[in-house]
């Protein structure tokens, strides 16, 4: 296809071991036409995916650089683009003042453990970058330039001190740091309505800086990330007409999804992902997961959401590994009498999970209601097509029926596999 995101297995492939290791702060807005990411990648190999993208009209829109390691968000663009890293002071010093007076300014910028990264791209009017500022530092920088008609642009956070750069602007800023990620999600809900969107942010540490400026339409983000969640959520929002507006590294990483048990109970994971025939999970149901769980087990919501679809009145079972007989009968192909009874909940960004073979009549929630993750939703058995009693759960993208599974991950960045046995960090004990 014409249009690109970095789902592409070449990419995926190269982050793996990276990915791991990494957590991943982005925000999605709406946004047109091909895009590439690199992440985790050496400079050997940035510089030939640069130069092959600056070719095909491309431009970086975001840099990272982290413990040797660049991660770059490509986009279609015109024009000069210088690009540096592994910078010290100085170097940045003289490398913008040169770039400045060929009229280029800063297009991205990092800072991390006192080496500095940017991209220059053509630019006019007034630039101002500082970098070490405290808190009180950074409010006597910004109020003099906010009058001037500048705004902040980038905003890094290094070793407890402020960085950022400000150019020409206008309208409603506001500037946070000190955050926790869960203040900065308290921020954005308040600014969202506001008309304000998120523009720049950093994180160091647990603690988070923010600029929030005027801005209109979708935007989803997300902090923490593991690689193999957001890059499933960047396919679903790419195919939506969105694009990412930043990619940053982070310390740690959170899997977007909890097992769906109670806190601190291990269990054994029956089929894991793609696994070939006589294995079910293939074809639609290749990023689906099958955990071992005895009938009547309390199952628990994976992901905060609303619930969508309850289906839980279904007694009967078919067992494929068995003769059919009179009370093992196959059911219709593609009926929903296959799943057994099912509780759907819809979750950020039109992402769905999916429970099945439920207790007729076990569901404790009902269509509309608002879940947290951990919160019971049912009890585990073994209606519908199925060899024995176990929770079959898989994610999808934005779809009301049975569609594609999606790849995912649980609690730090786990993809679990056939035969692995899990613990639950879902909800209370």
């Amino acid at each position: 296809m014409s249009m690109r995101h970095f789902l592409a297995a070449a990419v995926l492939a190269a982050c793996a071991s990276q990915a791991l290791a990494d957590g991943y702060a982005a925000v999605w807005r709406p946004g047109a036409g091909t895009q590439w990411v690199k992440a985790g990648v050496s400079a050997d190999e940035f510089k030939a995916a640069d130069l092959e993208y600056f070719k095909q009209g491309l431009r970086i829109v975001s840099l990272t650089v982290r413990d040797g390691k660049l991660t770059a968000v490509w986009q279609p663009g015109t024009g000069t683009q210088w690009v540096h890293w592994d910078m010290s002071e100085s170097d940045f010093k003289a490398k913008d003042s040169a770039y400045f007076k060929q009229g280029l300014r800063i297009a991205s910028f990092a800072l991390h453990n006192g080496r500095f990264a940017a991209v220059w791209r053509p630019g006019k009017g007034t630039q101002w970058v500082h970098w070490g500022l405290s808190g009180d530092q950074f409010k006597a920088k910004d109020a003099p330039y906010f009058k001037a008609g500048l705004r902040v642009t980038q905003i890094e956070l290094d070793n407890g001190k402020l960085a950022a750069v400000w150019r020409p602007g206008s309208g409603t800023q506001w500037v946070h740091w000190g955050m926790s990620g869960g203040g900065m999600e308290d921020k954005d809900a308040i600014y969202f309505p506001q008309g304000l969107r998120l523009t720049t942010m950093s994180s160091d540490g647990g603690s988070y800086a923010a600029v929030w400026r005027p801005g209109t339409g979708t935007q989803y983000w997300v902090h923490r990330r593991c690689w193999t969640d957001l890059a499933t959520e960047d396919m679903g929002y790419f195919g939506k007409g969105l694009r990412l507006g930043f990619l940053k590294l982070q310390e740690e990483a959170q899997g977007a999804y909890h097992y769906p048990w109670k806190n601190g109970v291990t269990r054994n994971v029956g089929q894991g992902n793609n696994n070939p025939p006589p294995g079910s999970h293939n074809g639609s149901q290749a990023f689906a997961f099958d955990f071992m769980m005895d009938s009547g087990t309390e199952v628990r919501a994976a992901r905060a959401g609303t619930v969508e679809w309850v289906r839980q009145s279904q007694t009967t079972t078919y067992d494929p590994s068995s003769p059919t007989t009179a009370t093992n009968q196959p059911f219709t192909p593609g009926s929903h009498d296959n799943w057994g009874n099912t509780v759907r909940i819809r979750h950020l960004g039109g992402f769905t999970s999916w429970y099945f073979h439920l207790t007729p009549n076990s569901v404790k929630v009902k269509e509309n209601d608002k879940v947290q993750a951990g919160t019971v939703i049912a009890l585990s058995d073994n209606t519908g097509r199925t060899t024995g009693p176990h929770l079959h759960f898989q994610v999808q993208g934005d779809s009301a029926d049975w569609g594609q599974s999606v790849a995912i991950s649980f609690n730090g960045c786990q993809v679990p596999k056939t035969g692995d046995n899990v613990t639950s960090q879902n909800g209370n004990p």
